[in-house]
């Protein structure tokens, strides 16, 4: 196996473990793409497999029935082997994850960039005088303060509020709100348009809104369309206030 996949079928069996549930409707457990990422190497015995993955070798062979029955996998001559559909989801897995590592480290390039930048703006200004300096800085400076404390209030209650909703709600809808919890805290807002959370997820668009009625129906979100910009969610005034309070 090449060190690449390696890295990737770790992360997805370590996301995997620390998740509950069995199969859904679509490929969207990390469980899943571990198993389509191993199985891209070579065809393996489910015993094979479960020893690799660290399951039960029962558990492994009833989880690969299941996805037989779908056209990812096949049964031949005692091996599990992936078909084209199969393969196809796997190298998106893999395109998906390592593109993952990549704006990581893009992210990081950007704001070392951004403070170089900085560095040499604030060199210019001091040429052009301290008076403009000391008047400019501590309101720029105080700002960014506020802006921190008010994005550490914000993460501080959607991971309190994420604590509470995995004891009620599945793996599909905690990943879902997870990452509108997300959104919230980055910038504040609490709505997001389905195309921006299906694009940031990398989520198909079915198992997505399929998900989002169930939060709908639990009170946690809100689906409202609109007939310019598209179909917009959000946080139900109930959960805005368990939010605030949390």
């Amino acid at each position: 196996m090449d060190e690449r996949r390696s890295r990737i079928l770790e992360r997805l069996l370590d996301n995997a473990r620390r998740k509950q549930g069995g199969p859904r409707s679509g490929p969207r457990s990390k469980l899943v793409d571990a198993l389509m990422v191993l199985l891209l190497g070579r065809p393996m015995r489910a015993a094979e497999i479960a020893e690799v993955l660290g399951y039960d070798t029962r558990y492994i062979s009833s989880y690969l029935s299941y996805w037989k029955t779908r056209g990812y996998v096949e049964y031949v001559s005692g091996f599990w082997q992936l078909t084209p559909l199969g393969e196809e989801y796997a190298r998106e897995v893999i395109a998906r994850e390592t593109s993952s590592e990549y704006d990581k480290f893009a992210g990081l390039a950007r704001k070392l960039a951004s403070e170089n930048v900085s560095k040499t703006i604030n060199n210019k200004k001091k040429v052009r005088g301290r008076h403009t300096r000391d008047r400019s800085l501590p309101f720029i400076a105080g700002k960014t303060i506020v802006d921190d404390n008010k994005r550490q209030k914000r993460r501080e209650a959607a991971e309190c509020m994420l604590s509470a909703l995995r004891e009620v709600l599945d793996q599909d809808e905690i990943e879902v709100i997870s990452r509108v919890l997300e959104h919230y805290t980055e910038w504040g807002t609490t709505y997001i348009y389905t195309d921006q959370l299906a694009e940031s997820m990398h989520a198909d668009s079915t198992w997505l809104l399929r998900v989002l009625r169930g939060l709908q129906s639990k009170g946690i979100l809100y689906i409202y369309t609109d007939p310019r910009l598209g179909v917009r969610i959000g946080f139900t005034r109930r959960f805005k206030e368990e939010l605030e309070s949390c």
